[in-house]
């Protein structure tokens, strides 16, 4: 389970169910964790041939709480993507989604106890990649009775993990959807992320990572989130939504803001409040080790592993996964002759867009799912 200090992270979400891996975990690395648990939520009915079982992958920061179950409940980060009639029809479709492995919201991470120093971990948490994190949900979703998944879909961080899915097990994934996510993490996005380690790492409350005790590194964790919050939207977006407009103070005078300083400024702030600091460094490696190439040959043998049918949602707009890093990946695939479709959504909202611009990203995933 997730520790607890100063400023630390929500709980899991009330709705939360535990899958508890018995014994020692095995890592890509070779390390081991012991006894690691995975924090997820489901919607829907397995259906007797347990085949209508779409697995939901989340992005960095997400928990499992991708929709509510009921009229009171707290509405989820997809809220508009999953539930009755929506384009994951809870009607129709069991829906799983489950928090990564190395997170913070009720799965083993940085933040939970290590049971050999009954302390948080912190940076002593071993080095995870996507390919850990598929193979982590693939527990989650083998424990619920299902062996092969209709489809497996994410946005971002979630869309790499469902094509690592796809790779590393070619027989239990009929689709898959990837939003915003390319087949390997391209040097413009590892260094983004370099710098927003930086941030946390500059932060003297970050003690190399032994801070539970104390408090987040919150200034550090803070700017490392304005910082993303810049790749995530686009430049067009910003003139439309602020322009130049000023927010406070003396336009001719030091320490004024514009409305987009406060914006960038507020999208930090909140952050250290329901985030964990080492968990973002942990999936920021995480993310740069992506590449359904590295130890398959090369990057068209690993995008061959493939077998479901895929489609590939971008936006026009996404700086941190522009269209083109799709296309490679669409080439790939068709190189292979595995089916595939790729779609490009024009609208302003960059990089996330596939959790703004939900009607435009849903009609095409129930198309996939409806095939």
């Amino acid at each position: 389970m997730t520790g607890r200090w100063p400023g630390a992270p929500l709980p899991p979400p009330r709705q939360a169910r535990f899958h508890r891996h018995e014994g020692d975990f095995r890592l890509e690395s070779g390390a081991l964790l012991r006894n690691p648990v995975a924090a997820y939520e489901t919607w829907g009915r397995l259906d007797d041939r347990r085949s209508n079982a779409v697995l939901v992958l989340t992005g960095l920061s997400p928990s499992s709480h991708a929709a509510s179950h009921d009229p009171d409940d707290d509405p989820g980060w997809w809220e508009g993507m999953i539930g009755p009639g929506r384009s994951v029809d809870t009607e129709r479709w069991f829906v799983i989604c489950s928090n990564v492995l190395g997170g913070c919201h009720g799965t083993t991470g940085p933040s939970s106890i290590e049971p050999e120093r009954d302390a948080p971990y912190g940076m002593r948490f071993p080095f995870l990649t996507l390919r850990d994190i598929a193979a982590f949900q693939r527990e989650v979703v083998r424990a619920l009775g299902v062996e092969r998944l209709h489809c497996a879909t994410g946005g971002s961080l979630g869309g790499m993990i469902a094509l690592e899915y796809a790779a590393s097990f070619p027989d239990e994934v009929a689709g898959v959807c990837a939003m915003n996510a390319s087949g390997r993490t391209y040097p413009f996005a590892i260094a983004l992320h370099h710098l927003q380690r930086k941030a946390v790492f500059n932060d003297p409350a970050w003690r190399q990572g032994d801070y539970y005790e104390v408090a987040q590194p919150a200034a550090g964790l803070s700017l490392a989130r304005a910082i993303g919050t810049l790749s995530y939207r686009s430049a067009r977006e910003f003139e439309r939504r602020f322009g130049r407009s000023w927010k406070e103070g003396d336009p001719l005078s030091y320490g004024g803001l514009f409305q987009v300083e406060s914006y960038v400024a507020y999208q930090g702030a909140k952050y250290p409040i329901t985030y964990d600091a080492n968990t973002y460094l942990v999936l920021s490696w995480a993310m740069d080790s992506h590449d359904l190439g590295r130890g398959r040959g090369s990057f068209a043998e690993g995008v061959a592993r493939i077998r479901a049918d895929t489609l590939l949602i971008g936006a026009t707009s996404d700086l941190l996964t522009p269209p083109w890093e799709q296309a490679e990946l669409e080439a790939a695939l068709r190189a292979a002759r595995r089916t595939v479709r790729r779609v490009e959504v024009d609208v302003d909202t960059g990089h996330d867009s596939f959790l703004i611009a939900i009607d435009r990203f849903g009609a095409e995933l129930r198309r996939l799912l409806e095939a």
